[in-house]
């Protein structure tokens, strides 16, 4: 019987962002799209106008930035094609009336900002009594997100959102542990068109400042064409090793990851070029989508840029940027680390052929002709971490110096038939976050609104008896399950307003509780049943989604131990004198070593289950806290490997 083939999975389908390029490519005669781009460069110019001049109170720029947000997903994602499974799609008076509803949802979103930016700014001479514009505005505003929201990521975050509206209005109705004292639709539609913890709240603050800014600075660099400097330097750097295209992935997607801050885009970015690469050179596919898959989720907890995440930290914990980048870069080396040596051991497993000398850059060439994107890049660095402007203002002038240091490089020379598209694709590529952090915004505020935040913390601390271990496993769980369903920045959003405040009773710090939640918000990419880059790694590779799921978690392994590891000592985040630091990293380093062997089979020799099992229990043992664990998981592999050096040598005298 022939082997049945993998159902070919739609990349697009996965990702907003990538949705709306389609869209936008498919659809440049449809005057609506021609319509929406002019209003994705509006919605750049604003933010750069801003940027530069000051930002405007937090109704004005926040209320702004979604309006504009909300728009493009009206125009680009038409509800003829969200409505009836796309049904009647091609039946025209069918299409005019959904082409209405959506102008129609358009000018209402444009009505109820003024009408919310009014009231906020007569509060103060109405003794903050509000009319009925804002119960309006706010009505009018979470209708059109939660639809926007379901165009754009599907049923499961506008369906969380309505679920905390419903947990609002039914409070007095509820059992006595999770009872509170209610509220009026009413109310709940003032509340979030005026209050600074609604839809303008701290997620919308970071969106329409910080995470906006990256992604510009990002569509810019793309537009400078310096991912293909990425592919080409990483494979002249490793491509005359057996596991030179795999650690090629793993550098270039993790780069990337770091600065776009989407896995699923960077997997399809990327993706395209590493994953056949690797099935050229006897990788199995579902390995090579995995590999693509770990690197560029990855990418999301790697400094300096760390996607948003970082940025959204900064707003929740009140910690200085360049502390959280200080903290997460063991757990990012140790990361990627357990990815490298998995990359190398099943290069020995399977029939790995070596890359053609003719098709391995010089490394000398191809810093030659691209050690200008590295300009680029120190001046990011530069803005971050030396004269610590702010992210804003970092992001803003990285941007900038993209056309200005692209102009002395002719053949990439920027012009404005370059920098327009830029401009737009920077607005597109923010569709999906905003649309997101608005829709969590929602969440947020019921939280604020209903106190479940504190009940559900206590409670969560009461069942795990008050013990840090459950309580960490149970936050984990839930950020995977809520990763599983929602984009990374809503997920970390959610958990952090819900979770992270139990694990700081519980005696562990803002940041350490945050990254904590943050990393396991990042991981349910790769996690299965619903592991979106994994997905779209295994449609490039065409194979099994759920196989390529599973190696990506074999493969990412150690992003599933650090956090718990940090959490228990805070060395590994780079607090502590510099022994204590080096010890844990030397520990975390040799143990990530043996149990990424141990996953994958090999380590000098293929190794059998029992070694496996060993190897993978000694690395463990390395990650507990603790001198004497430490000695006795080095001990384990160090015994096992003398035992086996015997057999190496053996054989290799023989050959």
């Amino acid at each position: 019987m022939a082997k049945k083939e993998p159902k070919e999975i739609d990349v697009t389908s996965l990702d907003s962002e990538l949705a709306a390029a389609k869209a936008v490519e498919e659809g440049r005669s449809d005057k609506f799209i021609r319509f929406a781009f002019f209003v994705a460069i509006l919605m750049t110019s604003f933010h750069i106008f801003t940027g530069l001049n000051g930002l405007g109170d937090y109704v004005t720029q926040r209320g702004i930035h979604l309006s504009f947000a909300l728009t493009l997903v009206l125009l680009t994602q038409p509800l003829h094609k969200h409505i009836c499974k796309d049904k009647y799609a091609d039946v025209k008076p069918f299409r005019i009336l959904c082409r209405c509803v959506d102008l129609l949802l358009i000018a209402l979103t444009w009505i109820s900002w003024w009408m919310a930016q009014d009231e906020v700014h007569h509060l103060a001479e109405r003794l903050s009594q509000t009319t009925w514009m804002a119960t309006f505005a706010g009505a009018c505003l979470a209708v059109i997100t939660l639809e926007c929201a379901r165009r754009v990521l599907g049923y499961i975050m506008p369906g969380l959102a309505l679920v905390f509206v419903a947990y609002a209005l039914a409070g007095p109705h509820l059992p006595l542990a999770i009872a509170h004292r209610g509220y009026s639709l009413q109310r709940i539609c003032k509340f979030l068109a005026t209050d600074l913890d609604g839809l303008f709240g701290t997620t919308m603050s970071v969106s329409a400042t910080v995470i906006f800014m990256f992604v510009m600075f990002g569509a810019f660099l793309e537009a400078s064409g310096c991912s293909d400097f990425i592919n080409e330097i990483a494979i002249s750097l490793t491509g005359k090793i057996k596991s030179g295209p795999a650690l090629s992935a793993v550098v270039a997607s993790g780069l990337m990851g770091s600065i776009n801050g989407s896995a699923v885009a960077n997997v399809v970015g990327t993706g395209t070029f590493t994953i056949p690469l690797m099935k050229s050179r006897g990788y199995k596919p579902a390995f090579a989508g995995g590999v693509e898959a770990v690197a560029s989720t990855g990418g999301q907890i790697l400094p300096p840029v760390m996607g948003s995440g970082a940025f959204l930290m900064v707003a929740f914990t009140e910690t200085k940027y360049i502390n959280i980048v200080i903290a997460a870069v063991i757990p990012a080396l140790l990361y990627y680390w357990g990815c490298a040596v998995a990359v190398v051991s099943q290069s020995e497993l399977a029939d790995i052929q070596l890359m053609d000398p003719k098709e391995i850059p010089k490394a000398k060439n191809v810093l030659k002709s691209g050690w200008i994107y590295l300009v680029i890049i120190g001046v990011l660095l530069y803005c971050l971490l030396v004269a610590q402007y702010s992210p804003l203002y970092s992001a803003l002038w990285a941007t900038f110096s993209v056309p200005v240091v692209m102009f002395f490089d002719k053949k990439k020379r920027f012009t404005p038939k370059s920098i327009v598209p830029a401009m737009a694709k920077s607005a597109f590529s923010s569709m999906s976050i905003v649309i997101g952090c608005a829709c969590a915004g929602i969440v947020v505020g019921m939280v604020s609104l209903t106190g479940i935040g504190v009940i559900f913390g206590d409670m969560m601390i009461q069942a795990a008896h008050s013990m840090l271990f459950p309580s960490l496993l149970f936050t984990a769980l839930t950020c995977i399950i809520l990763g599983m369903g929602l984009p990374t920045t809503a997920a970390y959003v959610i958990a952090a307003s819900i979770l992270a405040p139990s694990l700081i009773k519980l005696g562990l710090t803002p940041l350490t509780s945050h990254l904590f939640v943050f990393y396991f918000a990042c991981l349910s990419a790769i996690t299965p049943p619903v592991a979106l880059a994994a997905y779209a790694g295994a449609g490039i590779a065409k194979c099994s989604p759920m196989t390529t799921a599973v190696e990506a978690c074999k493969l990412g392994f150690a992003g599933f131990m650090v956090p718990f590891a940090f959490c228990y000592n805070p060395a590994m985040m780079m607090q502590g004198n510099v022994a204590e630091i080096l010890s844990v990293f030397i520990s975390a380093f040799i143990g990530v070593s043996i149990m990424s062997a141990g996953f994958q089979g090999w380590l000098l020799w293929k190794l059998n289950y029992l070694e496996r099992i060993i190897f993978i229990g000694g690395g463990l043992l390395m990650f507990i806290p603790g001198t004497l664990t430490d000695i006795i998981g080095l001990a384990i592999a160090t015994v096992l490997i003398a035992i086996n050096m015997k057999k190496w040598k053996k054989v290799r005298t023989a050959s």
